[in-house]
């Protein structure tokens, strides 16, 4: 059981970072500031692949992550500052979009768990419930 949950957690490092990572990327080619795209994107990654790499007790492995993702940007994010070249706002001004942005993908990724968990039969697989007919 330890190596699964040691596996848990080396995915959802995995997770963090091609996230992060591609986010960034995705964020920057589309002309906007890199890093509240990268937060987005790296906080639901986590919550998500914690969620379904967890052994056991999904959905507080899921918490876990966000939670402990959120205190770890807090950390990495706050304060926050415009970079030089972004759009009508002066440079080096402070700003909590960086964190609001995180914020944000970490509860969609909670959403996201939350979803999969209500349609996940009892072994794991995707079975949606059947709806009950009233006549």
């Amino acid at each position: 059981m330890v190596l699964r949950w040691a596996l848990a957690f080396f995915a959802v490092l995995g997770g963090f970072s091609v996230a992060g990572v591609l986010g960034s990327l995705a964020t920057g080619f589309a002309g906007f500031w890199h890093l509240p795209g990268a937060g987005f994107s790296a906080a639901l990654a986590v919550v998500v692949v914690a969620y379904l790499a967890a052994p056991s007790h999904k959905l507080r492995a899921a918490i876990a992550a966000l939670v402990f993702g959120a205190i770890a940007a807090w950390l990495l994010l706050e304060p926050s500052f415009y970079p030089e070249n972004y759009g009508d706002r002066g440079a080096y001004e402070p700003t909590h979009l960086p964190i609001i942005a995180t914020y944000t993908g970490g509860l969609l990724g909670l959403l996201v768990a939350a979803i999969i968990g209500r349609w996940a039969g009892p072994n794991n697989s995707f079975k949606p419930k059947p709806h009950s007919r009233s006549a």
